[in-house]
């Protein structure tokens, strides 16, 4: 017998009433209204006085007869089992004996309050229903050896006039089964509910909206194949103009497929739209800093701390695109500015040491560097950072110390390798120099472009450092 059901306003009343579920196995299931009662589809088919299990049985037996007449049973070569072929045709929207579960409880709660096509429905009270299945007295699982047999097989009663109940997860599952966490429940027996809860009509577009802001829970993610895309976009939806959410999003996705003109032109269109412009002013700059256009990076940057003077990201990034122009002073101005908002942020301190290195001013540098390391001594760049500062102070030993940590926290870093064997050069330590040179090449480096890019020539390094290379180590400096 069904309890009392709980009302529910707001998604975080829904998620305290779905904590009593912790224990034991239960499926779910949302019902746009709740006069809805849980049964087969093919039921809705017929009178009441006629809602019997033979007829269930008899009415999917000839669907799926027709569906076999028609060539509809086919799939890559081979022929679906009942099973099977009664799931494809639920899939698409057929009345079917199969009653769809969903082991969510967030997914049964976004149907619930899914509004019916046409909105026919749209002031409706909405249910989810929980039922508790690891009672195998009145559950049976329907394994790949069971799911094989005829639909008759399943409408069978047992000894005592009971018709079975069977749970069924399809072993190949198609992508809206999956996105819905989707368990099937069929059989003739009438299905007990243990608890439910009754969503406010209300209160439905609020829940929707944090669903799919809070868990990317929406129509698109719960039909994610065509046949939903299509539906999506049929004549009876409303059509969605995009808001600054949707750009945003788009925005990501381009983003994240490394479409960086596309996602621009999204976040253009995002700012068009909303009035806290900050985020999307910033997520702007970083993509064209991306592309190495720092004076956009630059404008966008300004306009997000403009918005925001505590948007401490808008900072760093701005003092990356400084350094990349090699304007080390309004850098080194912009990581100060992100150190007195977040006085904990590594990355800051490692960005202006490696600015005040650039002016020359070492001790800063390495206190700035020693600061990062305090705070992550794992962050492997400032180790290797301060040991080109310690180089240059003529520290070699230091130097070597913190090459010798950045490679113990990055084994993979070649050019980690190539700066301490420069610096075992230095010291005429030209064994050690050389294994350090033959390890960035092992690494995939090409050693000789990688120390042209510091030093002009050959003859410029040993003319700065007062040394005369081993033939063996010019060859390997020297490019083919």
């Amino acid at each position: 017998m069904t309890k009392n059901a709980t009302k529910i306003k707001t998604l975080s009343g829904f998620i305290e009433w779905a904590s009593q579920f912790n224990e034991g196995q239960y499926l779910f299931r949302g019902v746009s209204n709740k006069a809805y009662e849980i049964e087969a589809s093919t039921y809705r088919r017929l009178p009441e006085e006629n809602k019997k299990p033979f007829q269930l049985l008899n009415i999917n037996k000839e669907l799926l007869e027709n569906a076999r007449r028609l060539g509809h049973d086919q799939r890559n070569g081979r022929q679906l089992r009942d099973l099977e072929l009664l799931t494809e045709l639920q899939h698409y929207g057929a009345a079917t004996c199969l009653i769809d579960f969903s082991r969510n409880t967030l997914i049964a709660l976004w149907f619930a309050c899914k509004k019916s096509d046409g909105n026919k429905r749209k002031g409706n009270n909405g249910k989810v229903s929980a039922i508790h299945y690891d009672d195998i007295s009145v559950f049976k699982t329907v394994d790949t050896k069971k799911a094989e047999e005829d639909i008759d097989s399943f409408f069978k009663q047992k000894e005592n006039g009971d018709y079975p109940l069977y749970l069924w997860q399809p072993k190949h599952q198609n992508n809206r089964v999956i996105a819905q966490h989707s368990m099937f429940i069929f059989g003739g027996a009438e299905i007990s509910i243990d608890k439910k809860c009754i969503i406010q009509a209300n209160d439905k577009p609020e829940i929707l909206n944090a669903l799919e802001k809070l868990f990317n829970i929406s129509e698109e993610t719960m039909f994610p194949d065509f046949d939903g895309f299509a539906r999506l976009n049929a004549h009876n939806k409303t059509w969605p103009e995009p808001d600054t959410e949707d750009h945003k999003k788009r925005a990501f996705e381009f983003y994240q497929k490394g479409e960086y003109d596309n996602a621009i032109a999204a976040y253009t269109k995002a700012i068009e739209h909303e009035t806290d412009y900050a985020g999307s002013y910033n997520n702007r700059g970083f993509l064209y800093a991306e592309k190495g256009e720092h004076d956009r990076a630059i404008e966008d940057y300004d306009e997000a701390i403009e918005f925001n003077s505590k948007y401490a990201t808008a900072y760093y990034n701005r003092g990356f695109s400084y350094v990349e122009k090699g304007e080390h002073g309004a850098a080194i101005a912009d990581y100060g500015k992100v150190i007195a908002l977040n006085s904990n942020f590594a990355g800051a301190y490692n960005n202006r040491g490696f600015s005040y290195a650039e002016k020359g001013k070492y001790d800063c540098a390495i206190a700035d560097y020693g600061k990062a390391i305090e705070l992550n001594p794992k962050y492997t760049e400032p180790y290797y950072n301060r040991g080109g500062t310690y180089h240059e102070k003529g520290e070699y030993d230091c130097a070597i110390a913190d090459y010798d940590k950045a490679i113990e926290l990055n084994l993979n870093k070649p050019t980690y390798h190539l700066r301490r064997g420069l610096t075992h050069l230095i010291q005429k330590n030209w064994q050690q120099g050389k294994v350090d040179l033959m390890t960035a090449k092992e690494k995939g480096a090409d050693i000789a472009d990688l120390f042209h890019s510091v030093f002009p020539d050959i003859n410029a390094f040993q003319q700065q450092y007062n040394i005369q290379l081993p033939a063996d180590i010019v060859a390997l400096l020297t490019p083919e």
